[in-house]
């Protein structure tokens, strides 16, 4: 028959090989331990012998209730199973998964406590590192468990904010809440589920919809978590929303097809091989892909531009990260002359190295070609207004001119009018003599005829008187011819005087037309002078508009050479 006494004794002893046993008294105070104890915690057993529990306890918890209390259910036959943190002699912090247990004696009461431990330090440290790396996902990620056929388990509150929805309202419900109806009835989501549900790990980039059908997107990775026997029990997902950066990165995508479209574009190497180009640089240089790629960049310069300190400085400052922009003078096939306004972009790795060189460009020959054609243009409107500003030049000078001899005409002709009016004031005095003259010579007729009368009286008084009336007859006879030639004379002056006054009248009309023939002339001259002096005015402003466009045309070619 087994002996129980035996069987007890060999179940200590394998306890004892096997395990860390201690044993206190109901106080607390060490009583002995074993050699598995003492190695694990540094101490020799009279280092422990006597003292108290706490020795193993750091400060702060031996001063505790809650280790007061321990202590307290101990006394009163309590069993306590749990892990603690103890340390060791040197201060080192260890954890035991231990079992305080009361000895009791024949009537049930306690007597001692049997500690038994084991080190599970190491396991706590890997669980404790377990547990911090699932919270640290927890606080980083959303995740989102599953059973086998998809229906939701749980969801953290990282998941729950993506999505917009709470705890309860999806809980119990399939994961096809959250994708579109076309792909949840689709073969493929069937096999998505199918292969997670035999252990297959999933990842990828997910579109998803969260509540109110707002579209998100999701870096995830869908893991089969495995029971004890190595089959799978639930699927977590762990997800990264990437919205953001995926609408920020089609909006890259599309700003580069953008200007995929809209622009030359060709790749080089830090050496000036070409790596790649698109249509529109091909089509802008004349040549297909296949004749480009590998060639050097110099194939698109020209030969004398390629040997140059300039060339060889160009290729240096990309190499050091320099961007260059500018308008570049290249060659396409066959030797064409190829305008571009283009940039060169290095592009550096992730260490910040340049790696290769980007160029965007986009074609100006016409620009430049029409630039030519108006610097040209230029050159010679420069010529014909430099011709013109001449022309004007001398046109104001003949200008002053004809305005000083206006001016002087305009003094001579008001001369002329004042003369003119002194002469028409002579001729006035003139008539008025004549007609005083004119007056006296009828007096003088008068005269004539009386004395011829009185002398025709006399003859016939000296031939009444005979002899006595000779001498008397002949001078009364002389008296009378010489009355009638004073009267014929008189009649001569008349008439003359008459004709001289009909002249002087003549000439008085003719000197006051002639009065506003001169005053119409000075009229004409004093119009034509403030005409001439318009004229002087408009061509010195021309001559400064002149001068002006030639100023700003001199500009304009400066600004096209420059350009």
């Amino acid at each position: 028959m087994p002996d129980p006494d035996r069987d007890l004794t060999g179940l200590v002893a394998a306890l004892d090989r096997s395990l860390a046993v201690i044993e206190f008294d109901l106080d607390g105070t060490v009583i002995t331990a074993n050699q598995n104890f003492l190695d694990l915690m540094g101490y020799a057993l009279p280092a422990i012998k006597g003292n108290h529990h706490r020795m193993f306890c750091t400060p702060e918890h031996a001063e505790t209730p809650a280790y007061a209390d321990f202590w307290a259910r101990l006394r009163a036959g309590t069993f306590v199973q749990d892990v603690f943190l103890r340390l060791t002699r040197d201060g080192r912090e260890i954890w035991l998964q231990a079992t305080y247990n009361p000895v009791l004696d024949e009537e049930g009461h306690p007597t001692r406590i049997v500690k038994i431990a084991q080190d599970v330090t190491e396991a706590k440290r890997v669980a404790a590192d377990h547990l911090g790396k699932v919270a640290a996902i927890d606080r980083a990620q959303a995740v989102i468990e599953f059973d086998l056929e998809g229906r939701i388990l749980n969801a953290n509150r990282n998941f729950l904010d993506v999505v917009g929805y709470a705890l309860p309202d999806i809980q119990g419900k399939h994961h096809r809440l959250f994708v579109e109806p076309e792909h949840a009835q689709s073969q493929e989501y069937a096999d998505f589920w199918e292969r997670l549900a035999a252990g297959q790990y999933e990842a990828g980039e997910y579109r998803r919809f969260g509540k109110g059908a707002r579209e998100v997107w999701l870096q995830a990775t869908y893991n089969p978590v495995l029971d004890a026997k190595g089959a799978p029990m639930k699927v977590v997902k762990f997800a990264t929303d990437i919205t953001a950066a995926k609408q920020a990165n089609a909006e890259i995508v599309a700003r580069a097809d953008a200007v995929d479209r809209a622009q030359a574009v060709i790749e080089f190497d830090l050496e000036g091989i070409v790596l790649d180009a698109n249509e529109n640089f091909l089509r802008t240089i004349g040549y297909s892909l296949r004749e480009i790629v590998g060639q050097h960049h110099s194939l698109f310069c020209s030969e004398d531009y390629t040997r140059s300190t300039e060339y060889r400085d160009f290729w240096l400052r990309l190499g050091k990260g320099e961007i260059i922009a500018g308008r570049f003078h290249r060659k396409g096939k066959y030797g064409r002359d190829v305008y571009i306004q283009a940039t060169y972009n290095p592009v550096l790795d992730l260490r910040g190295n340049v790696a290769k060189v980007i160029k965007y460009a986009y074609d100006v020959t016409p620009e430049v070609e029409r630039e030519q054609r108006i610097d040209d243009g230029t050159r010679q409107m420069t010529g014909s207004v430099r011709e013109l500003a001449g022309s004007i030049t001398e046109i104001a000078t003949q200008s002053r001119t004809a305005t000083e001899l206006a001016a002087e005409t305009h003094a001579n002709a008001e001369q002329g009018v004042e003369a003119l009016r002194a002469s028409i004031e002579a001729i006035s005095l003139i008539q008025k003599s004549s007609t005083a003259i004119s007056d006296i010579v009828k007096v003088i007729g008068e005269i004539a005829g009386q004395t011829n009368l009185l002398a025709f009286n006399a003859s016939i008084e000296a031939a009444r008187a005979g002899e006595h009336g000779v001498g008397f007859s002949i001078v009364a006879g002389e008296v009378r011819k010489l009355a009638e030639r004073s009267f014929e004379a008189a009649q001569q002056i008349g008439r003359l005087i008459e004709e001289s006054a009909d002249r002087v009248n003549q000439g008085s009309a003719v000197s006051q037309r002639a009065e506003v023939a001169f005053e119409r002339i000075v009229t004409s001259v004093t119009r034509t002078n403030e005409a001439i002096r318009t004229i002087s005015a408009s061509t010195r402003v021309q001559q400064e508009a002149s001068e002006q466009v030639n100023s700003l045309i001199d500009q304009l070619a400066s600004v096209t050479q420059d350009a």
